[in-house]
């Protein structure tokens, strides 16, 4: 038997190794991987509140934001507190920043910025705050006046979407939710009691550009529509020489095809007949056999602002879908003459600025589709080429812009990027001494 085992050894080339089973590999539990805070909440939920604070901590706020110390010192403190407890993530920290500089708050990178955690292991609590801060108010500003609402309603509604141009609600939602979390943070703290008043009118001014922005930038976007679109066509302006007579209209929705001159005639005479008075259907039809209708451009006025919006009737609109089911429904809309004050004044003397003061402001009346009526409201604000038809209505052309209810101009946004300049030193002088 040996003898066999060595015949078999020699033939292989040595000894045979025993077989081994592979243990079996012990399994790890792997945890899915997921991205970094994305369960965590970010303090900008729509049912998000602070937590209640201990006794201490209460304590340590009404010394901290007690009416003696000065303003500026309590709204840096609170700035800090605030952003240490909220994930504020790039796009709303943009937003949150340029929102503190247009308010005449520094907002930039600091001298500890980039600081590691060995750097900042001799500090306390509040001064690793303060390391890690972006925000900052110079003292020379303490004596500015301070309106929270003003600097609200000027940013939301005349700086915010023009500058970033948000294209959804979720973005324009991204900059009021924002400012409206740090009022209440304000008011929740009790950082500056004597302000109370004017941070909830300033809180409740982030609720209405949160409605209006929205509706403001569908209106700009969709604008002017169907039947002021014709009134152009026909009657003069901007698409009064791009037509196409052998283009057929068939869907008022579908921009790729250009609205003839005949359909521009039906679209205002249904519009018309329909939406306006009877005297006004009955002054139109008759100056238009006699060939006497003549639209003039209003160029002393910016825009008009919207008074009352009237909807189609639900008999209009079965009138429309029985007579022209290829035409959208015509609501209507009273406006008076508007002028930005976001715009210079017009150089006038002295006289004609007293004459300017005392005029009458014109009461204007336009006919719209029911689909952009429904982004108008009371208020509203649109700056337009506006003409006057003889017969007694009015028609806009392209929307440059649109404004909200509390539209607000401020100069803050000229002092944005603004620096101070630099003290001149001896050297400087002596460099202009040789330049002379």
């Amino acid at each position: 038997m040996e003898n066999q085992m060595e015949n078999v050894d020699d033939k292989v080339g040595g000894p045979v190794a025993p077989v081994q089973q592979n243990p079996q590999k012990k399994k790890r539990n792997r945890r899915p991987k997921s991205k970094k805070g994305n369960n965590k909440p970010t303090g900008f939920e729509e049912y998000y509140v602070d937590a209640p604070i201990t006794v201490e901590e209460h304590e340590f706020e009404k010394e901290l934001y007690h009416p003696s110390r000065p303003l500026i010192h309590r709204v840096e403190d609170a700035l800090l507190r605030f952003q240490k407890n909220r994930r504020i993530e790039s796009d709303r920290l943009e937003v949150f920043h340029k929102y503190l500089a247009y308010g005449g708050i520094d907002a930039g990178p600091k001298m500890f910025a980039g600081s590691d955690d060995r750097d900042l292991n001799e500090l306390d609590h509040d001064q690793i705050l303060l390391a890690r801060g972006r925000t900052t108010i110079d003292q020379n500003k303490s004596s500015l006046t301070v309106d929270f609402n003003a600097v609200v309603t000027g940013y939301l509604t005349s700086y915010f979407p023009f500058y970033f141009n948000p294209e959804n609600e979720d973005m324009i939602k991204l900059a009021t939710v924002t400012i409206r979390s740090f009022l209440s943070y304000l008011l929740y703290h009790d950082v500056c009691p004597e302000y109370k008043d004017n941070i909830d009118e300033a809180r409740l001014s982030c609720d209405i550009a949160t409605k209006e922005l929205w509706k403001n930038q569908q209106l700009t976007a969709n604008g002017p529509g169907d039947f002021n679109k014709a009134c152009s066509i026909t009657f003069g302006g901007l698409e009064h020489d791009l037509y196409a007579n052998n283009n057929q209209w068939k869907n008022p929705k579908d921009d790729s095809v250009p609205m003839t001159k005949d359909i521009a005639q039906k679209v205002v005479r249904f519009g018309l007949a329909v939406a306006g008075s009877n005297e006004l259907a009955s002054l139109f039809q008759y100056m238009s056999t006699k060939d006497t209708l003549k639209a003039t451009k209003l160029e002393d006025i910016d825009g008009f602002e919207v008074m009352h919006v009237h909807l189609p009737a639900e008999e209009d609109r079965d009138f429309y879908l029985n007579h022209a089911p290829d035409l959208n429904p015509i609501g209507w809309l009273y406006g008076r003459a508007y002028f930005d004050p976001g715009k210079p004044e017009p150089d006038l003397s002295p006289e004609e600025r007293a004459e300017w003061a005392r005029r009458e402001v014109q009461e204007l009346t336009f006919f719209l589709e029911e689909s952009l009526l429904k982004h108008c409201y009371p208020g509203m604000k649109i700056i337009a080429p506006v003409w006057e038809l003889n017969c007694g209505f009015h028609y806009f052309e392209d929307i440059t812009k649109s404004y909200c209810s509390i539209y607000t101009t401020l100069a803050n946004d000229l002092m944005l990027g603004w620096k101070k300049p630099r003290a001149l030193t001896a050297k400087d002088g002596e460099e202009d001494g040789d330049a002379d």
